[in-house]
């Protein structure tokens, strides 16, 4: 089974620290969705739920209003996402031309959030948010010392926790040890960095293969990631349970930048090197996913469309893929592809 993720035209991702800075991004985004709805209401209301259509627009006012207020609550900031993540996929929908259905009944007595329909191709969408607490880019800096690792050329990604700061010759020696453990480590290995009282000063994790020549270090949000995995894992067996039987079904999941990754490993599977495969040309190992991911094998192969999108101005929603190489796309994938990458 082949898997495509079809990048969005806008991959920068912003940095996230507090909650004041979500409410600050969530802020311009539903301002900009509030200004779409209230321009194409009337192209709109042709092809989607005109009592729907100004439920919408209600809800949008609403929540600006609360997000330039100083008293907003969690539970408020909480339904700002939630609002965020349904009409950013709605919008899409509309300003594609598809003609929409909202909370269409399932056989199981469940409901699809959007049916969409163009051209002949009928399109279910599941949209859901990513888990709480959002898993945010972590306000980390990499020191520029650690930063000499990234001359090693090895298409590597190393995460890099520092638990104390190392100075003078215990930092010396910490890099002499870090530069021996990337020049031949493979994906999954660790190496703990002690001080002179034997405490771990440092740590590094080979975590994925990287497409760049060089050593990618970044700074390791493992305890976070790890607990998100198995989180977006029960988020996408909901969205699983409602599907339309019959239909080529789509998950979107809404979230923030940090959690893109924790998403596609919880979709693909963890990164393992594959031994059962050919390297590609000019690299000696071959990297692959593991048996764990949502996706695996030919588990749940009803599904086979999920995107992550972030929530923020601009930015646009990341498509994966899951089919084989030789079947051509059906309508309805062709569909999800025009709109959705």
């Amino acid at each position: 089974m082949g898997i495509l993720a079809v990048s969005h035209s806008n991959t920068d991702k912003p940095r996230m620290g507090r909650a004041a800075d979500e409410r600050s991004t969530l802020r311009p985004l539903l301002a900009a969705l509030d200004r779409q709805f209230r321009a194409c209401a009337r192209d709109w209301t042709g092809r989607f739920d005109a009592k729907v259509l100004r439920r919408y627009q209600r809800e949008l006012g609403d929540a600006c209003e609360r997000l330039e207020g100083k008293g907003i609550d969690l539970r408020e900031l909480d339904r700002a996402r939630s609002l965020a993540a349904e009409l950013l996929v709605a919008a899409r929908l509309l300003a594609a031309g598809c003609s929409v259905e909202h909370e269409v009944a399932t056989p199981s007595g469940r409901h699809v959030d959007f049916r969409a329909r163009r051209s002949g191709a009928t399109l279910c969408i599941h949209v859901k948010r990513a888990p709480q607490p959002t898993l945010r880019d972590a306000q980390v800096s990499v020191p520029a010392a650690w930063r000499a690792l990234e001359t090693i050329e090895r298409g590597l990604v190393i995460a890099l926790s520092l638990a104390r700061n190392l100075r003078g010759k215990p930092l010396h020696a910490a890099l002499d040890e870090a530069f021996a453990f990337a020049e031949q480590a493979s994906v999954g290995d660790e190496l703990a960095l002690r001080d002179a009282e034997s405490r771990v000063a440092a740590r590094l994790r080979v975590i994925a293969p990287s497409t760049q020549p060089r050593i990618e270090l970044v700074a390791d949000l493992s305890a976070s990631f790890d607990d998100h995995v198995p989180r977006f894992q029960s988020t996408l067996r909901k969205a699983f349970a409602q599907f339309l039987p019959r239909n080529e079904n789509l998950i979107v999941v809404c979230g923030s930048a940090g959690g893109i990754d924790a998403f596609a490993t919880a979709l693909l599977g963890s990164q393992i090197e594959r031994w059962d495969k050919r390297p590609r040309v000019g690299e000696l190992i071959a990297y692959g996913r593991g048996g764990d991911g949502f996706w695996a094998g030919s588990m749940r192969n009803q599904s086979r469309l999920a995107a992550y999108w972030t929530l923020a101005k601009g930015n646009g929603p990341l498509l994966f893929l899951r089919e084989p190489a030789s079947r051509a796309p059906s309508p309805a994938i062709k569909l999800a592809r025009a709109i959705f990458a």
